[in-house]
């Protein structure tokens, strides 16, 4: 009796689970899949995956995937375009890139996973033109067949774990009581990232572009200053660089495949476990995975001096994590998007 109990508690645990259990799915195949098959990019495709599989998401649909193929296509080879044909006529390109940049923050209809990719396409494949026009067309292709693959093990892990009504995520009271602005969050996005972009192209820099890729990424929250998060997520990407950083000296000590992806399955189910939490400090974690992701990227790219090459990545993300804290915190105070409805 007691262990039919038992049984029935755990398997009422694990249906509870199913969205822990599917985003540790879909992340860890995307990463062990890529990285097996020595695809370009293992880690950008599991990163591509978290994002469709994050706290709230729900299936696509088949429609809705290859339009985003389709579309994501189109603006890269725009973006090949402006890198190939208009890079020497920076008074067109630079406020094209100003206006993409704040419409990408304003048009929230729009899913953030989809602004977030059509912002990195047309930001870097450009500036990545200006060092040789054929890499421009290498990595539109690298990045569509990331995205590709990543929605193809989306579509597996909702078969395996179906999304229920119950995952929806209810509105927070305390949010609802707040209005928020979105022309000035636009506009407060536009000015911390835009200085950053223009830094890049006007030096024809390509140290640190990971440090350019992380502020895209981290400027999609515009409240990370808020409160503790902008320290919570330092902490995280430390917390996501140490992980990465104790997994690979694991394996330069006991270099085992199946070792390796055991260590990606722990590592995924304490990172996702933290997301799902519904704990405020919960969305950090995603970034601090993310930082995990970049991590192990170096690890399966690097040659024997891969330790230095990780110490070098993990100063690039910390660096855009301080920047973007600090820009919004001081871009909130001059331009503050939130109003209170009790006011």
């Amino acid at each position: 009796m007691l262990d039919n109990i038992k049984l029935k508690t755990f398997y009422l645990d694990l249906k509870e689970s199913k969205s822990i259990l599917r985003c540790v799915l879909g992340v860890c195949f995307a990463l062990i899949f890529c990285t097996t098959m020595d695809y370009p990019g293992a880690h950008m495709t599991a990163i591509f995956t978290l994002m469709f599989l994050d706290v709230g998401k729900q299936p696509l649909g088949f429609k809705k995937e290859i339009g985003i193929v389709i579309v994501l296509y189109i603006l890269g080879f725009v973006g090949v375009y402006f890198g190939n044909y208009l890079i020497d006529y920076p008074l067109v390109i630079i406020p094209t890139l100003g206006l993409i940049i704040f419409w990408s923050f304003r048009s929230i209809i729009i899913p953030q996973p989809i602004r977030l990719l059509f912002l990195l396409l047309v930001v870097l494949i450009p500036f990545i033109s200006i060092q040789a026009n054929a890499l421009g067309d290498v990595v539109l292709d690298t990045l569509l067949f990331n995205v590709v693959i990543a929605l193809l093990i989306v579509r597996l892990a909702f078969f395996i774990f179906p999304f229920s009504k119950k995952e929806i995520i209810k509105t927070n009271q305390q949010e609802a009581t707040k209005l928020i602005n979105y022309d000035k969050v636009a506009f407060n996005g536009l000015v911390v990232v835009f200085p950053i972009v223009l830094l890049f192209y006007v030096f024809n820099s390509n140290i640190a572009l990971l440090t350019l890729v992380f502020i895209i990424i981290l400027a999609f929250d515009p409240f990370i200053y808020q409160s503790k998060k902008g320290l919570a997520l330092v902490v995280a990407n430390i917390l996501g660089g140490l992980a990465g950083i104790i997994v690979y000296n694991i394996l330069v000590i006991a270099p085992s495949y199946v070792l390796y992806i055991l260590l990606i399955i722990s590592t995924a189910f304490y990172f996702v476990t933290n997301l799902f939490s519904g704990k405020k400090i919960a969305p950090v974690y995603k970034i601090s995975f993310n930082t995990f992701f970049v991590v192990m990227g170096v690890i399966s790219s690097s040659d024997n001096d891969a330790g230095s090459t990780l110490r070098e990545r993990l100063f690039q993300i910390m660096l855009a994590v301080f920047y973007v804290v600090m820009a919004f915190k001081m871009m909130n105070v001059l331009n503050n998007p939130i109003t209170d409805n009790n006011e």
